[in-house]
C-alpha cells in the first residue's frame, strides 16, 4: 500500500541522476567577481538563500550586486519582488546605476544621459523581471511567488527569485494553526522548488534587534529572526550583511550555513560600498589605493585595479551601442 506524495525509490529512477552527481560531485557555483568573497559563498541553481540584516546595513545593495554580476558574467535572468527597496522606477534605477556607474542625481558629475537610460534600460528590464503591485488591495503569499518564479523559467527563461521582504508578503499563518507551523510547511516547500527546477532563490528577512556590546549592536544570526529556529532548520545558504557604523562604507558578510558545501563555507569577509557608482569593492593588498570592483574570474587581474569610471571610461561608453549578450 503506497503512501500519497511518496515513493521509494528504484535504480532506473535515478540512474542519470547518480552520473549526473558524480560528473558534478567538485563543481562549485558562480563566482559572484570578488576572490574573498568566493572563499565563502557562490550562487548555483537547485538551493536558496536567506539574507539578513537590519536597516541600512546593505543586505539588499549586497543581493543585487550579486545578482547584476550574475547577469553581466553568466546571462542569468532574475524575477525581482522588492517592496521594500521602492517603486519599479527605483529598483530599474538602481539596476541601471550599477551596471553603468552613472547617477540619476543630476548634481553629480557622473550624471546618466538619456541615450545611457534608454541602453541600460533595455538590458535591465531584459534580464530582470521586476514584479510590482499595481492594485493596493491585491496580496501574494510566498507560494504563489515561488509558483510563478516555475511559470517564468519555462516561458522565458529563469535561474533565480527573490523576495525583498519577507514581511510584504501575505502569509496565511491561521490557515496553518500558527507561525511556527506555517515556516514548517513553507520552506521545505520553497526548498523543493528550487531543488526540481532549478532555481535560486532569495529571501530577505529582517532580524529582532540583538545585544550591543560597547555600545554597538552585535550583528543578528539566524536565530534572530522570528521563527530563527524553523529558518535555521530549513535553510540552505544564510548570509547576515552588517554594518558596525552605518557612517561607515564597511559591510561585514557573515555566512552562517552553506548547503551543499559546493555553496562554500562558514565564516566572515568584508566589501566596501562606492555610493558613487552603487556597487562593492575591495581594496589591493599591494596598493590601497587601487580599488578592486567585480570581475569575472577569467579576467586578467590588472583590469580591475582602476577606478570605477573616469573620463575616457564616460566617453567610450557614450560611443557604444545598446549592450546585449545576443
Amino acid at each position: 500500500m503506497a503512501i500519497e506524495g511518496f515513493q521509494v525509490e528504484t535504480y532506473e529512477n535515478i540512474a542519470s541522476e547518480l552520473v549526473k552527481y558524480r560528473d558534478n560531485f567538485n563543481s562549485k557555483g558562480l563566482y559572484l567577481g570578488f576572490p574573498n568573497l568566493n572563499n565563502h559563498y557562490n550562487m548555483m541553481l537547485g538551493t536558496c538563500t536567506d539574507w539578513t540584516g537590519f536597516p541600512m546595513s546593505g543586505k539588499t545593495q549586497v543581493l543585487m550586486e550579486m545578482l547584476m554580476n550574475t547577469s553581466l558574467f553568466y546571462h542569468w535572468k532574475h524575477l525581482v519582488y522588492f517592496p521594500d527597496v521602492g517603486s519599479s522606477i527605483e529598483i530599474i534605477a538602481d539596476l541601471i546605476h550599477k551596471k553603468t556607474s552613472k547617477s540619476f542625481d543630476p548634481t553629480k558629475p557622473n550624471v546618466i544621459t538619456d541615450e545611457e537610460i534608454r541602453r541600460a534600460g533595455i538590458w535591465v528590464t531584459l534580464f530582470f523581471k521586476i514584479l510590482t503591485k499595481k492594485d493596493v488591495k491585491a496580496k501574494m503569499t510566498p507560494v504563489q511567488f515561488w509558483d510563478y518564479a516555475v511559470e517564468l523559467k519555462k516561458s522565458e527563461g529563469l535561474h533565480t527569485a527573490s523576495i525583498d521582504s519577507w514581511k510584504d508578503l501575505n502569509h496565511p499563518y491561521n490557515d496553518f494553526g500558527g507561525y511556527a507551523t506555517y515556516l514548517e510547511f513553507v520552506l521545505p516547500y520553497r526548498n523543493m522548488i528550487a531543488e526540481e527546477n532549478d532555481l535560486h532563490l532569495h529571501t530577505i528577512i529582517h532580524p529582532k534587534l540583538t545585544e550591543k556590546e560597547n555600545g554597538k549592536r552585535n550583528p543578528p544570526s539566524p536565530y534572530d529572526l522570528k521563527g530563527g529556529s524553523e529558518w535555521f532548520n530549513s535553510g540552505k545558504c544564510m548570509i547576515t550583511v552588517h554594518r558596525p557604523d552605518v557612517m561607515n562604507n564597511v559591510a561585514e558578510i557573515y555566512v552562517n550555513k552553506v548547503k551543499p558545501r559546493a555553496c562554500g563555507k562558514l565564516g566572515m569577509t568584508n566589501l566596501m560600498f562606492d555610493t558613487n557608482t552603487l556597487t562593492y569593492y575591495n581594496l589591493d593588498e599591494t596598493n590601497p589605493n587601487n580599488k578592486i570592483y567585480a570581475k569575472k574570474l577569467d579576467e586578467p587581474i590588472n583590469s580591475v585595479l582602476k577606478p570605477k569610471f573616469d573620463s575616457k571610461m564616460i566617453e567610450d561608453f557614450n560611443n557604444q551601442k545598446t549592450e546585449l549578450p545576443f
